[in-house]
């Protein structure tokens, strides 16, 4: 916790605290901020970060000893009123203050406060406010991450490679069968994931999150690699990557309409950065949807443009979405996202998928660029 860059943030936005509720794991964001993820912890918590003086953590009395040494003082509760009353003493003299709320609900990563809690600190006559610039802190990658994303990576293409190589000498493969050849390379480098990774040909590509089965690959078909994995106590790394079997013309033309898609994405990131502006999410979204509706793709678009990277595959920070929800939130140096545009189509899907760091000079692409489907 760098209380002081917090607090600073606090004064920059002009905020009296920031307030970190959860009920158990009800709030994640709130959990990751504050280390506490391993924890088993079943009762309501406050955490009071104030924009001056020393913060206060209020629990409930039997979960006082999980709590590590966080800074500040702490104080216990017991009883339902105890705990009213409690975080009552806590706010007086707070006005405007940050949670895990966003207005309207428009990004549901940071919505994780509950309607009821909302009410009753509104009755207490606070201003709420969503705690994203606070976040951002905790969301951008230090060197180590960084390293770790890298190593996650490697490992991702290592174990593509291996599955394409599977493939070539066993064209006849089932999903399932390539989806092991995939889990053991990843295990074999000591790569973990949240769930297997995802493996589909032909009319399956035409689902973005297929659940890989018995299907055997078809002459004309096309496959669809989906592989996400992180070192363990690391951050993520994950990729798609296209091939096919004799795949039809039409596969070809939409894969090469989502390869300029993804790199004008790109492209107009680097040239914010240039002008020294931070691009929001919301709009590299748009670009990168605005080319393939131009090409005549947009009854086959299905998702946003990319997605969040941190210890969750899909990090609560800035994704590139102006689709499934309006992000406003900038691209600022140290975040990670996900570029993958897809198409899904009657027969096939297509989606390019790289992964983008962000340097303080602009973004870095960490993961290979396909530029065509590979033949098998």
């Amino acid at each position: 916790m760098e209380l002081t860059r917090v607090q600073e943030i606090l004064r920059e936005e002009r905020l009296d605290a920031w307030l970190l509720l959860s009920f158990g794991r009800s709030n994640p964001v709130a959990l990751e901020v504050l280390a506490l993820t391993h924890l088993h912890l079943t009762r309501r918590f406050a955490y009071l970060i104030p924009q001056e003086g020393e913060p206060l953590l209020l629990c409930h009395a039997i979960e006082e000893s999980l709590f590590p040494l966080l800074p500040g003082k702490r104080r216990t509760y017991h009883t339902w009123r105890g705990y009213l009353e409690a975080l009552s003493e806590l706010l007086e003299g707070q006005r405007r203050i940050a949670l895990e709320y966003v207005p309207g609900g428009l990004i549901p990563y940071l919505s994780r406060v509950d309607g009821g809690s909302l009410d009753l600190l509104r009755g207490m006559g606070l201003e709420l406010t969503s705690s994203w610039p606070l976040l951002l802190l905790f969301q951008t990658w230090e060197e180590e991450k960084l390293k770790s994303h890298r190593r996650a990576a490697e490992g991702l293409v290592a174990a593509k490679d291996r599955a394409i190589a599977f493939l070539r000498q066993n064209p006849g493969s089932t999903e399932q069968a390539v989806q092991a050849i995939l889990i053991q390379a990843l295990e074999e480098r000591g790569l973990v994931f949240d769930h297997p990774p995802m493996v589909a040909f032909g009319q399956n590509a035409a689902n973005p999150h297929h659940a890989s089965t018995g299907k055997a690959l078809e002459e004309g078909e096309v496959v669809l690699l989906d592989l996400w994995a992180k070192k363990k106590g690391g951050v993520y790394a994950d990729i798609t990557w296209m091939a096919g079997l004799r795949p039809p013309e039409a596969a070809h033309q939409a894969f090469q309409a989502v390869v300029k898609a993804r790199d004008e994405a790109i492209r107009f990131v680097a040239e914010a950065y240039q002008k020294g502006r931070y691009p929001k999410g919301f709009e590299v979204d748009r670009v990168a949807r605005g080319l393939l509706e131009g090409e005549g793709y947009g009854a086959y678009l299905r998702h946003r443009t990319g997605h969040n990277l941190g210890e969750e595959v899909h990090g609560s920070g800035p994704h590139l979405d102006d689709l499934e929800t309006h992000d406003f939130r900038p691209l600022v140096p140290g975040l990670a996202f996900t570029v993958e545009p897809g198409l899904y189509l009657p027969g096939f899907g297509v989606r390019t998928e790289v992964n983008v760091y962000l340097h303080p000079t602009g973004p870095e692409v960490t993961t290979p660029l396909q530029e065509a489907l590979t033949l098998l």
